[in-house]
């Protein structure tokens, strides 16, 4: 059965986070004294442990408001049950009774495109493009789109926190360029590892990419034809 996570379940799902994501405890803390208390957290619970979880983060994409599937997490031994898609479901559904236009999700990876799309979400919005060998990264102006994905504040202030905790600095969905906007390095790597003249600078990436002219980075659920159609600048996700 699903239930939503309250304050009192912080344990149980911060060990769970850790062990999915490998994430620090300052991130995940920081999480839970700001973010947490605006967040919608369907969880199941199997003989009264929390087997499956995700948050709801409040977005907007325009007009139209919705939510934003984040930290979708599975323990090792229930995978494979079905019960991230009965999550899934139960917050598209969640969203419609509550007057929200749509569900929106980043892949972590690009092998769950194909999940999520069994799950009924499309793909949806475009990024930037970046390469990783020294080039300049294409601007976001260059990019044919109409709208941006939008967060409250709050939310964004995490994210530059979470950045921070592993070295560096944040923009668009984790990624830091130097002065010169040249991508440098995957921000969970070594930080020992980069020059002096990178750390000085703050510079930093969340993630290996090489991401081809228009490429699609998310998903997203929703009966809403016109908005299914827009073409939205979603950022950066990360391989």
């Amino acid at each position: 059965m699903i239930e939503f996570a309250s304050i009192n379940d912080k344990k149980e799902l911060s060990s769970l986070w850790q062990m999915t994501f490998l994430e620090d405890n300052q991130v995940i803390e920081y999480f839970f004294d700001n973010i947490f208390k605006n967040t919608v957290t369907p969880i199941i619970k199997i003989n009264g442990e929390i087997a499956s979880s995700l948050f709801l983060l409040p977005c907007k994409i325009g007009d139209y408001e919705g939510k934003c599937v984040y930290c979708a997490m599975t323990k090792y031994s229930h995978r494979g049950k079905g019960y991230m898609k009965d999550l899934l479901d139960f917050s598209y559904d969640y969203c419609k009774k509550n007057g929200f236009d749509f569900l929106f999700l980043v892949p972590a990876e690009f092998s769950l495109f194909d999940y999520y799309a069994k799950c009924g979400f499309e793909k949806f919005g475009v990024a930037r493009t970046y390469t990783f060998d020294g080039t300049s990264p294409e601007n976001k102006e260059k990019l044919n789109y109409q709208y941006d994905l939008e967060f409250d504040k709050s939310i964004i202030d995490y994210w530059k926190n979470s950045c921070i905790v592993y070295g560096g600095e944040i923009t668009d969905f984790g990624l830091v360029f130097d002065d010169d906007e040249i991508i440098i390095r995957n921000a969970k790597g070594s930080f020992d590892k980069i020059s002096e003249k990178y750390k000085k600078s703050g510079t930093i990436i969340k993630g290996d990419i090489y991401f081809g002219n228009d490429y699609t980075p998310s998903m997203i659920k929703t009966e809403n034809e016109e908005l299914r159609n827009l073409n939205c600048y979603i950022g950066i996700t990360l391989e």
